[in-house]
């Protein structure tokens, strides 16, 4: 195979032809999320409503995602491409990570193919424009992926501590990042057990661990309620025995068939052959990828497991089959493998080309492909009916976090939605709860699907349906009447 390139600095990827493809990249997608005019997902206004409420924590998940669309929208204003802004450039570092990395372990060839693929594939894609968890969450696996590798080179005190930086920051974004931790442990134990007795790995459980404290903290000040919501991933729905083949099919559309395909030959040949396993580089990625995936076949034959979940599993995957596949040579077998990559990327260009034409054209693709949209539409129609019936300074009740969410970014003034209370905590509005200054007083019931408000004297307003695309529809209605609630709350 290839020998290692020497390190990669940021300056010589800018002035390389790979660092016009990155900015080209940047500016596209820049570009896209100003001019195309999608609405926020639920997810991205539940979020942004959390980055006015500044914490160390929310109720299902860490507070990275709230502190960057806080500095994007305090910055720009309160806007849908203001709460995206922080995804572009979480996506641009993510693919200059891979860059890196890719170029450290095995040269410029493979760096640059690992590239293009990560440029193109679907799921990265999506990630790199929607302002979720896992724009940052990429970003952040990524770095850690490659200041873990120069710290396992190098054992320098210096990257020692940028891992932990990044692995704390990742701990901050999603709890997923554990899975790193884990499996990096488990390569160092079972491939460089030397470096366990060396200051370096301890370093960095210190860091991350310090970094990741203030959001524990806050965890266990509001009874865990996170750790408890995250229990439902991984609870049994129904056996099976087809649920490892779901998985891998989703992950093979998600993420592009060839390239997942690749991935897979690739990682079951380290398992076949010794020479690869005696290659530290290969082992490095094969146990933050292919040991990850194995780790979720069992999940998944007792629930379905979301494409999502697995995502940075396949970042190592790649670089994984980029480094190996454009490392070997002279073999009539390598010219197969560079085919089928070459197939691979030409599929992910044209699922990432049909995705950035979907919100623009949604007309013109098939119902059921247009109805995938339905999460991003009707949202500002919804508040402009609720703003025609709200009276100045009226409260506003919902009985769902999409709809509180979202009214409270499409509403002209942003005010404070509240979720009607509930058994127990379902969300993060349940945390900050009601007001005790707008119990008792008339205000607005803006209600999903046929509910009716739990109060005895109330006014039908409005009740329709907001047409979506792919011949979906938004029920809801609006009332006017007393909030008289059991749950109100000091706020």
């Amino acid at each position: 195979m290839a020998k290692m390139g020497r390190e990669k600095g940021l300056l010589d990827l800018l002035f390389s032809i790979e660092g016009l493809f990155i900015l080209i990249i940047l500016a596209f997608r820049l570009g896209f999320i100003r001019e195309v005019s999608l609405q926020l997902s639920p997810d991205e206004a539940y979020y942004w409503d959390w980055s006015r409420n500044l914490a160390w924590g929310y109720y299902s998940k860490p507070p990275m995602v709230a502190w960057l669309i806080a500095a994007s929208t305090r910055l720009l204003g309160i806007s849908e491409y203001a709460v995206r802004l922080p995804a572009v450039f979480c996506g641009v570092g993510f693919l200059i990570f891979v860059y890196l990395l890719t170029y450290r372990m095995f040269g410029r060839l493979s760096a640059r193919w690992a590239l293009f693929a990560a440029a193109l594939v679907p799921i990265f894609t999506v990630y790199g424009l929607l302002m979720t968890i896992d724009p940052p969450l990429l970003f952040f696996w990524s770095g850690a992926l490659y200041f873990g590798w120069l710290a396992a080179e190098e054992n320098r005190l210096r990257n020692w501590l940028l891992l932990g930086i990044f692995c704390g920051f990742g701990l901050l974004t999603k709890q997923t990042m554990l899975a790193f931790g884990f499996f990096f442990g488990l390569w160092l134990l079972f491939y460089r057990r030397e470096l366990i007795r060396s200051p370096g790995p301890w370093l960095t459980l210190t860091v991350a661990f310090l970094l990741w404290a203030p959001n524990l903290y806050w965890i266990a000040k509001h009874d865990f309620i996170t750790f408890r919501h995250t229990e439902h991933h991984f609870q049994e729905e129904l056996f099976s025995p087809l649920g490892p083949l779901r998985f891998f099919l989703e992950q093979a559309g998600v993420l592009s068939p060839f390239l997942f395909g690749l991935f897979l030959w690739v990682a079951y040949m380290l398992f076949r052959r010794r020479d690869w396993r005696a290659e530290p580089r290969l082992t490095y990625l094969w146990a933050l990828s292919a040991w990850p995936y194995l780790s979720v076949l069992p999940l998944s034959l007792l629930r379905k497991v979301n494409a999502n979940w697995p995502m940075p599993f396949f970042v190592a995957g790649l670089g994984l089959a980029a480094g190996v596949i454009f490392s070997l040579r002279g073999r009539p077998l390598a010219r197969i493998l560079r085919g089928l990559y070459f197939t691979g990327l030409i599929l992910a260009f044209l699922g990432t080309a049909l995705l950035y034409q979907l919100p623009r054209f949604p007309e013109k693709f098939p119902r059921p492909v247009a109805g995938l949209l339905f999460r991003f539409y009707g949202w500002r129609e919804v508040a402009a009916v609720v703003q025609k019936y709200r009276r100045p300074g009226e409260p506003i009740v919902t009985n769902h976090r999409y709809l509180a969410s979202e009214l409270a970014f499409y509403l002209p003034d942003h005010p404070r939605v509240y979720q009607l209370p509930a058994p127990r905590p379902e969300s993060q509005y349940h945390l900050w709860g009601i007001p005790e200054n707008i119990c008792g007083k008339r205000g607005l019931w803006v209600l999903k699907g046929n509910i009716r408000p739990p109060v005895p004297e109330k006014e039908l307003l409005f009740k329709g349906r907001i047409s979506l695309p792919g011949g979906r529809v938004r029920n809801f209605s609006i009332w006017r009447g007393f909030f008289i609630i059991n749950s109100c709350v000091s706020s």
